[in-house]
Parts: structure tokens; sequence; C-alpha cells
């Protein structure tokens, strides 16, 4: 990024081109709220080359942002350190990693990114343990909290909008375990079922709604127990809590998941503490030669392993 000799000023290089102009003021600008982005963008007191634009405006290499004067010093407030040596088991949750990527086997019980309520998602801390400003962190996609797996990071930007496109383009397979609840005649079956979402008491769940977005999921069988099963899933399409719901939509609902089948279930009596949901493999193109498939494989935490264990005996 190059910075004009006014503080309020930006003007953009190619490592944030294509970037929407929300997304950059909301990375750039750090401790302003995201309600008064938009609301500054919407009043056009951000200028784009000095023109109104609108907060969906895809920025281009040598745009010039202006933003409101009064902003820098709000912007520019420093917020609660991370100590370093709080972060060293981040080391142990990289799986894969190369110069225009990273791979992370992100644990249950930690959101990706903050906002919310939550200070300090799992992309902040990666950032303040690496603490390098020659990398340009950022998410590629998300996991649900309660989700554990492999997580695919970004190093650069323009690695970034690559492996976007590799996602719209369907060039990305993924490849969750998952616990179902239940009995089951069929080994294998897909359910194509549309979702929509909802607020419901400030929390966004997906529901299914003939008029909403497609979503398909695939499952395969692996292995049965009493009651319940576990599957090998891979989500067809990509939309958020697709899999958690297509399960409770046909009535095997996955273990653990408190946010769409509240009730208490036995596996409780076998240890289970959280969502049976992880996130095992990530399959694309090699952002460096764009038809070298990769494929990267997390390894389940012990205590899934360990509720399927107890299953067995």
């Amino acid at each position: 990024m190059k910075i004009p000799k006014e503080k309020n000023k930006f003007q953009i290089d190619d490592t944030s081109d294509g970037m929407r102009l929300d997304n950059y003021l909301l990375k750039t600008m750090k401790g302003i709220p995201k309600s008064k982005i938009y609301n500054i963008i919407r009043k056009g007191e951000v200028r784009v080359n000095s023109k109104r634009v609108k907060p969906l405006y895809k920025l281009k290499i040598d745009d010039l942002i202006r933003i409101p004067p009064n902003l820098i010093k709000i912007g520019s407030k420093k917020k609660p350190s991370i100590k370093h040596k709080d972060l060293n088991w981040i080391n142990d949750i990289i799986i894969y990693e190369d110069d225009a990527f990273l791979v992370l086997n992100k644990p249950s019980g930690i959101a990706v990114h903050g906002g919310s309520g939550i200070s300090n998602g799992l992309i902040e801390l990666l950032r303040a343990h690496r603490d390098n400003n020659k990398e340009d962190l950022e998410l590629v996609h998300r996991l649900d909290k309660e989700t554990s797996g492999c997580l695919l990071v970004s190093k650069k930007r323009s690695k970034l909008r690559l492996l976007h496109k590799y996602f719209r383009d369907g060039r990305v397979n993924k490849t969750y375990l998952g616990l179902l609840m239940g009995s089951f005649k069929k080994k294998s079956f897909v359910v194509d079922q549309p979702l929509k979402i909802n607020s419901d008491n400030n929390q966004r769940k997906a529901v299914p709604d003939s008029h909403g977005k497609r979503a398909v999921t695939k499952f395969n069988l692996m292995e049965e127990f009493d009651n319940c099963a576990l599957f090998q899933i891979k989500p067809i399409t990509g939309k958020t809590h697709q899999i958690r719901v297509h399960a409770n939509f046909i009535g095997k609902p996955l273990a653990g998941d408190q946010r769409y089948n509240p009730e208490p279930d036995f596996l409780e009596n076998f240890g289970l503490k959280r969502l049976f949901l992880h996130a095992k493999s990530i399959s694309f193109p090699l952002p460096n030669t764009s038809e070298k498939i990769i494929t990267i494989e997390s390894k389940m935490g012990n205590e899934l392993n360990d509720v399927i264990a107890k299953l067995r005996t």
C-alpha cells in the first residue's frame, strides 16, 4: 500500500487490487466499528478518486481513497497486545506451508476471526504470532467455531484472489468426518436442499427453504455403531452451516450440535463435549501451477477419536 503525505489518504497498490472498499477499510482502519465504516461510505464521506462509491466497489491499482481526517485518531488507537509467548501452540497446528499459503488444523471452540463480541479469532492470533509485515495473511474460507480441521490461509493478496477463483470455479474439494445420530438403511446418499439465512435473537442460522440458494451435500457411511454412524461428508456447494442443517433436515443430526439440535444425546456419556464435525482434507490446484492438485489432510483430535474408540467397545 502506498501512503500519500496526507494521513487520511491511501493509494492502492497490487496487494489490494480487486479488494472490496468496505473490506479494505475494515482491515486498514483498525478500531473503527463496522457500522461506522458502512455509515461513512453511504454518506459519501469516503471518496475514491474524489467520487462517491458503494461499499462493494472493487478497488483498482492507483485508486486514491480519502477518509474523514477525524477517523485517523480512532483507527490508530492501539488494541491490547497479544503476548507472543502465549501463541506458540500455533506452530503445532500448521500442517502445510509454502510461499503462497498455509493450512492450519483449526481447533474446535475458536472462531476463525474476531467480531460479534470476540476480540481475537484464529486469523488475528496467527497475525500476531507471525508479526511479519511481508505477509498479508487472509482467510481463504471459513469454518464454524465448533468445527475443527483444515483451514486455508493465503499469504499474498494475489494468491488470495486466485484461491477465491478456484472456490468459485468448483476446483476446491473438501471432505469432512461427521458423526450422525440415528440408524441408516443407505450407505450413501445425497441431500439437495436449498438454504437461506435467518437471524433469530441475534443468532444467524441457516434454514431449509425452497426459495433459498441451492445446497448439495454427499454422505458416505464409513462405520456404523448403535444409534449413530461415522460418515465421510462432501459439501458440493459451500453454504453457511450446510452440513449441519442438511443432517438435521433428514432427521439425522450431527452429534453434539447444540445450535441445530439442542436436545442432549447419549454420546455425552461417551465423553463428547463438542460438535462432531472435522474438516479432514482440502484439495485444490497449486497457485503457482494452476494444474497440479495438492491434497492436505488434518488428523482428527483425541477428543473425537476417544469417542469413536468407546463406541467400538
